[in-house]
């Protein structure tokens, strides 16, 4: 039996209680027992709530107590410091979010949470019938203040409703939604245009989830770089890895929470299903077993700042490839890609730079000219599989129009699927003959290789593999050799200088 703590401790817990989340958790939730991660969380937690305009994502495994810490003690604690703070709080499903809520409900009820926070009330029965305050699962307002909480899944009407806390837990139910290339573009368009749209001045998010796939919710935002403001990520993988994060004390194989399941049990879930464990439990879809090269492929030996970038005239060759999308089987999502490779001629590397944009393909044809005219290159290969021969023909037509010159294009007909195509970059990986600049373009090239083949997107490495070939194919070969037919595909109208 737990010994009774004197009246002088227990003030002082009561008053930490008011102000932090793992004191107010204990207080509220006696039967609690935190491991040394919970009380890192909620030290994570407790200044992500003091710092306005905070983003914070937390990843962690199935059946760790996120839930308990996050939606359910956090937003009690922040109606209970702020009664006039508005809070949007969404999960998988309206059922799973109206859980939550009704648990909150019954946490500012209780006797413990009424001694800390004895002003905070929740409307009663007959106020809810006078329609003065609001009281339903899925929305309840606090008494004699603004405060409220709505609870909605993902997908869900927010419309009119704003907040100063967001907080998302679990946007994927299922591995078959984490799957679907559909529900995941509808988890970040609902994101991006009902969330983030409902923010108050100086918001806090939080996003919480145990990862599912590279394209989740969390791999989208990341994947922005800063473009909806920092984010600060936590991740705490079941079993400890060789390089653990600053706050991370375990050693390499050490389980997380050992009381919930042990480092051997966890173990046994890797042998049985070793791509979904990487994702799952380790928070880490990029090692999931779907992709096609490891991670040792992309050391910082691969990036070339602007200041070592080689001038042009000691590239010894330079091609540039056009890969314009919007064919029938695109999506409209997906990226037109202009990526152009230079064989540097004293180190025989492959020098690497890319422009990708979602855009109409007259906008791809503008940029490529513009490129054509700033880099010169020895060749310019086009995909011309489908829509993208005309694409080709006008590419000459307003070169010819503009610089009265012929353009060196390679017309290139795909007959590989793609997925073995890009899969000849591998040696070029392996051998570390490659280098990308340090520009979006190739940044996003790099990733989209990394992610390769289970990304939504490869629109850079296949025309990152189109430009190579083109490269190995006709660099070693003198032009004027080749006799040149305008309007072929299989020869090449340049001859391009040593």
């Amino acid at each position: 039996m737990k010994k009774p703590i004197g009246p002088y401790l227990r003030e002082l817990w009561r008053r930490r209680a008011r102000q932090e989340l793992l004191p107010f958790t204990c207080w509220t939730f006696p039967e609690y027992r935190p491991w040394w991660y919970h009380r890192v969380l909620a030290a994570r937690l407790d200044r992500w709530a003091a710092t306005p305009g905070s983003r914070l994502i937390v990843c962690l495994p199935p059946r760790h107590g996120k839930t308990e810490l996050i939606s359910r003690r956090l937003p009690a604690l922040l109606l209970g410091q702020n009664p006039d703070a508005r809070i949007i709080m969404a999960a998988h499903t309206a059922a799973l979010a109206e859980a939550n809520s009704r648990d909150i409900q019954r946490i500012i009820e209780s006797p413990s949470y009424g001694e800390l926070f004895p002003h905070v009330r929740l409307p009663r029965p007959g106020l809810r019938s006078q329609g003065r305050y609001k009281r339903t699962d899925e929305h309840f307002e606090l008494v004699g203040r603004a405060g409220y909480l709505r609870a909605v899944g993902v997908g869900g009407a927010i419309t009119g409703f704003g907040f100063d806390y967001g907080i998302i837990d679990d946007p994927v139910k299922s591995a078959e939604e984490a799957q679907s290339a559909v529900f995941r573009e509808r988890v970040w368009e609902w994101f991006l245009r009902d969330f983030w749209t409902r923010r108050a001045a100086g918001a806090r998010v939080l996003v919480v989830m145990t990862r599912w796939h590279l394209e989740d919710l969390v791999g989208r935002i990341l994947s922005l770089e800063g473009q909806l403001g920092q984010w600060e990520a936590i991740r705490l993988p079941a079993l400890a890895e060789n390089n653990p994060a600053e706050y991370d004390p375990r050693r390499p194989g050490e389980a997380l929470w050992p009381e919930l399941i042990s480092a051997e049990e966890l173990r046994e879930i890797q042998r049985a299903d070793p791509g979904g464990f990487a994702a799952l439990y380790q928070q880490s879809p990029t090692e999931a077993g779907g992709v096609e090269w490891p991670p040792e492929y992309f050391g910082p030996w691969l990036w070339v700042p602007h200041e070592e970038w080689p001038d042009r005239k000691h590239f010894s060759a330079l091609v540039m490839a056009i890969d314009p999308s919007r064919g029938r089987e695109d999506a409209a999502s997906d990226y037109a890609a202009i990526v152009w490779v230079g064989l540097e001629q004293k180190t025989g590397l492959i020098y690497v730079d890319a422009d990708l944009a979602v855009r109409p393909p007259m906008a791809t044809l503008d940029q490529a000219l513009d490129l054509w005219d700033r880099l010169r290159p020895d060749f310019v290969a086009v995909e011309t599989n489908q829509f993208q021969v005309l694409f080709a023909q006008e590419l000459e037509r307003r070169a010819k129009q503009g610089w009265q010159v012929q353009l060196p294009i390679v017309h290139i007909t795909n007959y590989f699927p793609k997925l073995l195509r890009i899969r000849r970059l591998g040696p070029w990986l392996a051998n570390r003959e490659l280098r990308f600049a340090e520009t979006a373009g190739a940044k996003l090239v790099v990733e989209q290789l990394r992610q390769f083949p289970q990304g939504q997107h490869d629109d850079g490495p296949d025309a990152l593999e189109m430009a190579l070939r083109v490269l190995t194919e006709h660099a070693p070969r003198r032009v004027e050799t080749l006799q040149y037919r305008p309007g072929s595909r299989f020869s090449i109208p340049f001859e391009w200088g040593r």
